[in-house]
């Protein structure tokens, strides 16, 4: 007879369970859009391989997971505490795209349900999904947040949304 354990182990275990291939490639594609790989990108599936990266001089770690919200939240809270930087939660749905949640360094509360934002050629944003909220620009400097949108009206917003469904390429259309 088999028989199922709801224990867990108590060490050897990893922090995160392994991310899809669809969900690294999103992971990787945020990496190069932001431009948090800088030059070199030759080792960058090497890096993410395991869902995450974490950019020490820009103060910044990246997960990556295909699980609905609320899951995810306890591991990315270890992982923000453990590495003392900003956190970037990428989601992928293969039916809703990518959006992202946040977790700024000394930070208890999670900011939810972010989209990527992007004009051609410019840097990459994460927005409130809803209009109210703090906007953050996503950048080889960091996360950095500011007060006003960056887009003028609700076309602009619109055009620039990246949801990421087909293809993983994070490029702004507006």
């Amino acid at each position: 007879m088999n028989m199922m354990t709801l224990n867990r182990l108590l060490e050897g275990e990893p922090l995160c369970p392994p991310a899809t291939h669809r969900t690294r490639s999103r992971l990787g594609s945020l990496i190069r859009a932001s431009g948090l790989a800088g030059g070199d990108s030759s080792g960058l599936d090497e890096r993410i391989s395991s869902g995450y990266f974490t950019d020490p001089s820009a103060g910044i770690a990246l997960l990556a997971t295909s699980c609905n919200r609320p899951l995810y939240y306890p591991e990315g809270e270890a992982f923000a505490v453990i590495t003392q930087m900003d956190l970037v939660l990428l989601r992928f749905d293969p039916l809703e795209g990518v959006s992202f949640d946040l977790l700024l360094n000394g930070s208890r509360f999670w900011l939810c349900n972010y989209l990527a934002w992007r004009r051609s050629g410019e840097a990459l944003w994460l927005v409130p999904s809803h209009s109210a909220g703090a906007f953050f620009r996503l950048s080889s400097g960091g996360l950095e947040a500011y007060d006003t949108a960056p887009y003028a009206n609700g076309y602009q917003r619109f055009a620039g949304i990246i949801r990421g469904i087909e293809t993983p390429l994070f490029e702004g259309s507006y």
